[in-house]
């Protein structure tokens, strides 16, 4: 049971595209090592961090596919940051699969937030992909790992 509880939200109401939902109730996941990755009652989430042009049937929106409830969990582990950023991500490929993902496409999505989400360590402040930044993932080494997870098995 690596899911605990339900999601229970309310929208928040702003100016803008109002994709922010505020947690009524403790929603957790546990991962394949125990550690249970908690969102409590109160916490903001805005959905799966789509860019709105590749919104899609295949690709979906912030809160239409099987990646809803990991996206609940990864967005409140990248607003309190008590884990890294690698551990963030991962855990929310694992929580893909767990609600019935594709491992294929809970690959390409969680290469996307590693290569281009929020990057921080345990305690630190995240920061988002600057692409004008020469430490920032080269365009050679992202396009071999879509390559690869892309290939025939």
């Amino acid at each position: 049971m690596p899911f605990v509880g339900d999601v229970e939200t309310r929208w928040i109401v702003e100016s803008g595209l109002d994709r922010k939902m505020e947690l009524l109730a403790p929603f957790a996941f546990i991962d394949g090592e125990g550690r249970t990755w908690p969102a409590e009652a109160g916490d903001t989430i805005n959905g799966a961090s789509l860019p709105e042009a590749i919104w899609s049937r295949i690709a979906g929106t912030p809160f239409v596919g099987d990646y809803r409830r990991a996206s609940v969990v990864h967005d409140v582990a990248i607003d309190k940051h008590i884990r890294s950023s690698r551990e963030a991500h991962r855990m929310f490929y694992e929580a893909m699969l767990e609600d019935g993902v594709d491992r294929r496409r809970a690959l390409l999505f969680y290469m996307a937030v590693r290569a281009f989400g929020p990057q921080w360590r345990a305690g630190e402040a995240p920061e988002s992909f600057d692409p004008l930044n020469p430490n920032d993932p080269d365009f050679d080494v992202v396009e071999a790992a879509f390559d690869h997870a892309l290939s025939e098995e």
